[in-house]
Formats: structure tokens, sequence, C-alpha cells
């Protein structure tokens, strides 16, 4: 029984990692629309950064639980991440606003480090904040569609959401919040409940506004 639930969650791991990693990789098409262009144009700097913040942070849980497959995943997010905001930053005409958000990362970053180190000494008190830290940011990631969701309602028109990325994104939802359950930890399961209910509203929208559904697609 014990080699069945290990092979399952070996299995669901890799699932994981593949679906999580062509997740980050779709940032790719932006940053190649960038070169084209020479122009950072309309893609925002933010939520490279965020996403760059959020790997830090698990990849870090990852090294107090010993998790290879939170090792694995972000350490592959958190690459591409820099790699995306170094070409972000080489394009980007002024980049006043994006030096001060990334040094309010850095100090963000630096503060949490210092306490955790100083001021925690129970190495699992230092992993459950951790946790917690990086569940926010998640469930705080997940929860920014809801402005464009509300917009796509108002406007009746579903061309700013990305098909594609919708389903990548319910598919990695759903994989990390059963690889959480089978490994008893709440601080992965509870911040992916909701991106399963952000993705599935707007694979529900896309159903009301199909015009665009094809365009999505690309």
């Amino acid at each position: 029984m014990a080699d069945t639930m290990d092979s399952y969650l070996n299995l669901l791991a890799n699932v994981t990692i593949l679906c999580t990693v062509a997740m980050f990789a779709a940032g790719i098409p932006s940053c190649l629309a960038i070169f084209k262009t020479g122009s950072t144009q309309n893609v925002p700097y933010l939520p490279f950064l965020m996403t760059l913040v959020n790997n830090i942070l698990w990849f870090y849980y990852g090294i107090l639980k010993n998790d290879s497959t939170l090792l694995v995943v972000n350490g592959i997010g958190g690459c591409l991440q820099i790699i995306y905001i170094a070409v972000y930053l080489y394009f980007a005409l002024s980049r006043v606003k994006e030096m001060r958000q990334s040094l309010f990362a850095m100090c963000f970053m630096s503060a949490l480090w210092f306490l955790l180190q100083n001021y925690v000494v129970e190495p699992k008190i230092i992993e459950d904040r951790l946790g917690l830290t990086a569940s926010t940011i998640t469930v705080l990631m997940y929860a920014s569609p809801l402005a464009e969701i509300a917009e796509v309602i108002r406007r009746k028109n579903s061309a700013s959401i990305s098909l594609a990325l919708t389903i990548t994104s319910l598919a990695t939802s759903t994989l990390w919040f059963l690889y959480g359950l089978l490994i008893s930890d709440l601080y992965i399961q509870i911040p992916n409940l909701p991106g399963i209910v952000s993705s599935s509203i707007r694979l529900v929208i896309l159903h009301l506004y199909p015009n665009d559904l094809k365009e999505k697609i690309s």
C-alpha cells in the first residue's frame, strides 16, 4: 500500500512539475514580442516580479521541507522570471517605476529573512511563517484576475482572457491542491483553491462570451 501511494505521489509530482513549468513559460511570448518590437509596449512588469518573489519563497520553503518538487519547479520558475525581468528592463524606456517596485520587493524579502533568522528560533515556526507568507502571496496572485473578470462581464467581451493560460492555470492549481493533499500540507492546499475557483470562473466566462475563443488558443 505504501509503495502504491509513493508511486501515485511520484507520478503526481512529475505531472505537476510539467504543468507548472508550462505555466511559467507563458511569459516567453511576451518576451519575444518585446524583442521583436524593441519595446515593452503594454506588457506589465509587476506579474514577473511578483512571480519571482513567489518562486523564491516557495523555493526556501522547499528547502525547509526537503521537498524536491517545490525545489525543481520554483528553481526553474525563478530562472525564467529573472530572464523575463532582464529582458523587460533592457528594453524599457523608463525604469523608474520598475526599479521602485523591485526595491520594494527586495526590502520585503530582506526584512522577512532578517525576522526569520533573528527573531524565530524554532525550525517548525520558521517553516510555518514562511509557508503562510508564500501562501498569502499565491492567493493574492490568483485573486488578481478578479478585476479583469469584472471588466470582461461589464463589456461582455472575453478578448483579454487567454484560453490556453486559463486551462493551464486550472490544471496546475488542481494538481498542486492534490499534491498538498497527499503530503498533508495545508500551505500548499489552501492557496490553490482560489486558483481553481478563479480559473473555473474564467472558463465559464469564455463559454458565455465565445466570440473570440479561437484567438485565445493562439
